[in-house]
């Protein structure tokens, strides 16, 4: 009997031993989305997405970003989506930004990875900023008077205000400004074709929304401040 037991112990041990040794999870991947839709993803080499794209768009190191480096970043971004060149981001290439570029954002608006995140998005997932998560695009109507960005616009400089707040970095897309498919978002003539009078435009609003202190410049520091927790 004593020796029965000793072997049940030893054979239960054993059972369990791989259970423990198992190893965890890998972290989820984070990619970081830029204003102006570019991703920036993390790995050996980018350990801070948000920072990366700020020394991208910072090209002259002053430590901050203006209206001018700004607008230069969204710019270059453009001429990278027009892939034809003639000037107009086209329906086939915001689909080939969509399915090639930045595939995480239809992921998640299909609910195969956990939803985007942005500034003034609480636990429950509610933004302060516009519901986010993927899925539904900013539109404009046709006299140029705005619809979803507008919204987003005097939201998220409310959100801003309040020391902008994000869920917790589980969650694998940071964005600062809480739209749903950037590129879309500046189709303000809604029909399919952005050109870079709208793209400019888009960047100059985007911008009035970070620079909420209105001093013409954007700090490191105070983007990140958009991403601090909630404070109880």
């Amino acid at each position: 009997m004593v020796r029965l037991t000793g072997l049940f112990c030893a054979v239960a041990l054993a059972a369990a031993t791989p259970a423990l040794a198992a190893p965890a999870a890998p972290p989820m991947p984070r990619i970081f989305i830029s204003p102006s839709g570019e991703p920036f993803r993390a790995g050996p080499n980018v350990p801070d997405p948000l920072k990366a794209w700020f020394d991208q768009a910072d090209a002259t190191h002053k430590g901050y970003i203006d209206r001018a480096d700004f607008r230069a970043d969204a710019a270059r971004f453009f001429k990278t989506l027009d892939e034809n060149g003639d000037g107009i981001i086209d329906g086939f290439e915001v689909a080939d930004y969509e399915a090639k570029v930045v595939p995480e954002l239809a992921e998640a608006a299909e609910g195969r990875m956990p939803g985007q995140f942005g500034p003034g998005r609480g636990q429950d997932g509610q933004s302060g900023e516009g519901q986010g998560g993927g899925g539904g695009r900013h539109r404009h109507d046709g006299s140029g008077g705005q619809r979803q960005q507008g919204q987003d616009a005097s939201q998220g400089q409310d959100a801003q205000a309040q020391g902008g707040r994000n869920r917790t970095p589980q969650h694998p897309i940071q964005q600062l400004i809480d739209e749903p498919e950037p590129v879309s978002g500046a189709d303000f003539a809604l029909d399919s074709h952005i050109t870079l009078a709208e793209w400019m435009r888009a960047a100059d609003q985007r911008f009035e929304i970070l620079d909420a202190n209105k001093d013409g410049r954007v700090t490191l520091d105070e983007l990140r401040a958009r991403f601090l927790p909630i404070k109880k």
